[in-house]
């Protein structure tokens, strides 16, 4: 009994030793005199399991408030006993992280004389693949001396944390910019097209004057679009052959700060149209007039101008040359394979930099922005985990 009080009071302690930095201001460190610190994030989290990816590396940073008065070497070990007291600190249930899983490849940073910072530790992380991905895992990293200089408690140790990752963990912000679509396959004639499409705003409305928001295709043709001049600025509008549908005010408009998955049917052979909503029809009719051809001045993001942008961002656009049925819609909003029969482009707008958008199918459409480059948001969809 008494082995488990005085584990519970050590863990109380560790545990107000850690929360401390949580209301610490790094402005006001040079209170603590010249004593070594971490200035790298305290829980670093976006370490994902992925059975794509198993390595990764990440750096901690030290420094000193002035400039030392001799070289200090500054040591570093991992500390998986910590995993306790992380948990109880952050409310987590992460497992620590076995040493299969990472180095240090050199523990030791030197700060000269006359420098505030030495060289960064690095931390490679390998076969990460191979961790459970329902579970949460943590390892501490943290300064067990610093030669003839303090350490500030509060300030010295890392946690790095792996979680499963989301289906979807990086998406565009498309705001300001557009993407033409040179294809490289053949979009003439048509007789049957699905368009999907995951997208979220903030704001329908502000931003611009334009009343009209792009989603993806071609002015006058067959275009996917939210809002005009005889309807509200959220409310979804199809131009294709037959007339636009569904007319002003027919279906509710789209919300804001969530996450919404469209998906339109347009089938000449079978004369239907199809509104889908999160994997719902809540639009039908039976007005197609014609083939639909993709082939001039198709875009994502625009249409008619530049002032025609999507105020938000978008993941996991599909264009089919099928109809997709509505269970299979509803089954797979967040992923799809890419060699599905009848896919003809593929955009999961997860790239993370720069701004040109991969087709993931086999057929080679890729994008480049113009107009501006994407913001590439953090996500977790749908939330995996804590």
């Amino acid at each position: 009994m008494k082995f488990y009080k005085y584990r519970y009071f050590f863990l109380a302690f560790m545990a107000v030793s850690i929360s401390s930095c949580k209301d610490e201001n790094l402005d006001d460190i040079h209170h603590f005199g010249n004593k070594i610190y971490v200035t790298s994030a305290q829980v670093v989290d976006d370490l994902l399991i992925r059975s794509d990816i198993s390595d990764y590396s990440r750096e901690i940073i030290c420094r000193l408030p002035k400039p030392a008065e001799k070289d200090v070497q500054v040591k570093f070990e991992a500390d998986p006993s910590m995993a306790a007291s992380y948990n109880l600190i952050y409310n987590d249930d992460a497992t620590a992280l076995d040493s299969h899983y990472y180095n240090i490849p050199e523990k030791t940073s030197t700060i000269k004389a006359g420098d505030i910072s030495g060289n960064n530790i690095v931390v490679n992380f390998m076969n990460t693949n191979e961790l459970d991905n329902s579970r949460r895992y943590v390892l501490p990293v943290t300064i067990v001396n610093a030669t003839d200089i303090g350490i500030i408690d509060s300030k010295r140790t890392t946690y790095f944390v792996f979680k499963g990752a989301a289906l979807i963990n990086v998406v565009a912000n498309i705001k300001g910019c557009y993407f033409p679509i040179n294809w490289k396959s053949d979009v003439s004639n048509l007789s049957t097209i699905t368009v999907e499409a995951l997208i979220r705003s903030s704001d329908w409305t502000a931003g611009r004057g334009n009343a009209l928001s792009s989603v993806f295709g071609i002015e006058g043709q067959f275009l996917i679009r939210i809002g005009d001049a005889d309807r509200p600025r959220d409310q979804l509008q199809i131009v294709a052959p037959g007339g636009n549908f569904p007319g002003p005010n027919v279906i509710p408009g789209l919300p804001v700060n969530e996450w919404i998955h469209i998906a339109i049917v347009y089938d000449n052979t079978t004369k239907e149209r199809i509104y889908y909503k999160d994997g719902v029809a809540v639009y039908k009719d039976a007005g197609t007039s014609g083939t639909v051809s993709l082939d001039n001045n198709c875009f994502i993001g625009k249409s008619y101008d530049n002032s025609r942008w999507l105020p938000g961002d978008i993941a996991e656009v599909r264009i089919w040359t099928v109809q997709r049925s509505a269970e299979q819609i509803a089954q797979s909003p967040y992923s799809i394979n890419p060699k599905s029969e009848g896919l003809l482009a593929y955009w999961k707008f997860n790239e993370g930099a720069g701004n040109v958008v991969k087709d993931y199918t086999e057929h080679g459409n890729d994008i480049t922005a113009e107009g501006g480059d994407p913001v590439w948001v953090t996500v977790e969809i749908p939330s995996m985990n804590k």
